[in-house]
């Protein structure tokens, strides 16, 4: 049996929300993430990404490989590029958020490459030393849905019985086709079973989806949407594909260009997909922003802000709402036939 991990006497849990309330949409169509987190916690959480060095096991040991998207610094969070420890990109995300934001909860997001790429004594040893120096109210783990073996869910179940536990998976898409394409490394089948298991061991669960993936249709995005919907599920982020310099899908580009969504498009997506995922899920990004010295294509003329308030406004006046599309009772199973 493995060790149990020790609980700081001075930290106190929040107190959890009712997540089956009413969401709290404060003039906004869908669920808004810090709408959510009012809801759930009494108090907006700030998170404060972490980049453990953990790597990822779909790449080789220089680097090279890896899903065909991904930049080679997998994903982490500019404020993280700059600090020489994690003790520095905890300390500095935390006072970042007290001093900007007058923040007093915060959450661990362990955000770049795959969070539980390690043993689960490792992992242990690891999140012990974070949790017990550091005022942290709740961790999210990014990671994929085939790096849970089992010690590792033990783990993050014992985890969650100290502080509340998020598991973001990497989800992109459920058709299997597509996954294939990019060179993700595993299939549909694989995110459906992890989304069970974790819920089913009382974790939080979130889903990154991607669209405008090569050979996706929109037919393809809203089933997606509605095979998801069906699980589950507490979060979901939405990004806009983003081909990035010295990616695999950089290279397939300019050997042979593929359409890329432009705002109005790819916003009308995502209100499709919107209306269809369950009311009360929060709704964590719906578009992705990529430094521009990376950024290849696409090149949009709204900024991120400006995004947000157009599929709101869009939503508003043809009032519709996250969840109208909504049918409860899913199975989660792709349909033959879309």
């Amino acid at each position: 049996m493995n060790a149990q991990l020790s609980t700081s006497s001075d930290q106190q849990p929040i107190k959890k929300k009712n997540r089956k309330k009413k969401p709290t949409r404060v003039d906004c169509p869908y669920y808004k993430h810090k709408n959510y987190m009012m809801d759930r916690y009494g108090v907006p959480m700030f998170r404060v990404p972490i980049d453990l060095g953990f790597g990822c096991p779909h790449r080789n040991a220089d680097g090279s490989g890896g899903c065909t998207f991904c930049y080679e610094d997998g994903g982490r969070a500019e404020q993280t590029l700059v600090a020489n420890s994690v003790e520095e990109q905890i300390s500095g995300g935390i006072e970042f958020a007290r001093s900007r934001y007058s923040a007093t909860k915060f959450m661990a997001y362990i955000q770049a490459f795959t969070g539980t790429f390690a043993s689960a004594s490792e992992q242990r040893k690891v999140y012990e030393k974070l949790l017990d120096q550091y005022p942290f109210d709740a961790v999210s783990i990014g990671t994929r849905p085939d790096c849970l073996p089992p010690a590792t869910l033990e783990f993050l179940q014992e985890l969650s019985q100290r502080l509340e536990v998020w598991v973001e998976l990497g989800v992109q898409t459920t058709h299997d086709r597509t996954l294939k394409r990019i060179n993700r490394g595993h299939d549909w089948e694989s995110s459906r079973a992890a989304i069970i298991k974790l819920h089913d061991m009382g974790i939080m669960v979130a889903v990154h989806l991607m669209v405008g993936l090569p050979g996706e249709s929109i037919d393809d995005n809203i089933a997606t949407a509605e095979t998801i919907a069906a699980l589950p599920i507490d979060g979901i982020k939405i990004h806009n594909l983003h081909i990035m310099r010295g990616t695999e899908l950089a290279r397939e580009f300019e050997k042979e260009p593929f359409t890329l969504y432009a705002e109005d498009e790819y916003a009308e997506i995502v209100i499709e997909m919107l209306r269809r995922f369950p009311p009360d899920v929060a709704i964590m990004r719906i578009n992705t922003d990529t430094p521009a010295n990376r950024l290849i294509a696409p090149h949009w003329q709204m900024s991120k802000p400006a995004f947000l308030n157009y599929v709101a406004n869009s939503m508003k006046k043809r009032n519709i709402l996250q969840g109208d599309l909504y049918q409860a009772g899913g199975s989660g199973v792709i349909p033959t036939k879309i």
